[in-house]
C-alpha cells in the first residue's frame, strides 16, 4: 500500500460527493488531516484518518501573503515540513506547493489512481459525475481522461 497523504478539504468534499471518500483508505496507507480540514469538511466519514495539528510560521505567510484559506495552508505547511505528498484542488494552492517543490495531486488524481488499482470502472465516469454536481472540471480535462484506459 503506498504512502500516507496530507488531504485536502476540496478533495474529501469532491470525493464524498461522488461516493468515493472511502477509496483514500484502499490507495493510501494513511490520511492525515490538519486540524483546519477536519473544522471546514465537519465529520469525516472513513476510518484511515488522523488529525494533525499543525503550527508553523508558514501557514500566516500562506493566508495573509498569498490569500490560501486555512485549511490550503494548513496542508501545504504539513507538507511542507513532513515531505509527505498533498492532496489539493484549488489551483492556486496548487501553484504555491509546486513552487515550494512539494509532491502534490488532487481528486482526478485520485480518480485514475483508483481506476489503474480496479477500485472504480472509470476515471473518466466518475470526473464527469463531479462535473455534472458543480464542480469544476474542464473541458480539456475530460478529454484526456476520456482516452485514458489502465
Amino acid at each position: 500500500m503506498p504512502e500516507s497523504i496530507i488531504v485536502d478539504t476540496s478533495v474529501l468534499i469532491a470525493l464524498e460527493k461522488i461516493e468515493l471518500l472511502r477509496v483514500l483508505c484502499k490507495i493510501y496507507k494513511k490520511i492525515i488531516l490538519p486540524d483546519a480540514v477536519v473544522k471546514e469538511f465537519g465529520n469525516v466519514n472513513i476510518d484511515c484518518y488522523s488529525v494533525r495539528k499543525v503550527e508553523s510560521k508558514l501557514i500566516n505567510i500562506l493566508m495573509f501573503d498569498l490569500n490560501l484559506g486555512r485549511g490550503e495552508s494548513e496542508v501545504i505547511s504539513l507538507a511542507y515540513e513532513t515531505d509527505c505528498r498533498a492532496l489539493i484542488d484549488d489551483l492556486k494552492a496548487r501553484k504555491v506547493a509546486e513552487d515550494l517543490g512539494l509532491s502534490i495531486s488532487g481528486s482526478i488524481g485520485v480518480l485514475l489512481k483508483a481506476e489503474k488499482l480496479g477500485l472504480i470502472e472509470s476515471a473518466f465516469k466518475k470526473a464527469q459525475e463531479l462535473k455534472d454536481k458543480g464542480f469544476y472540471v474542464s473541458n480539456e480535462l475530460l478529454d484526456e481522461l476520456s482516452k485514458f484506459k489502465s
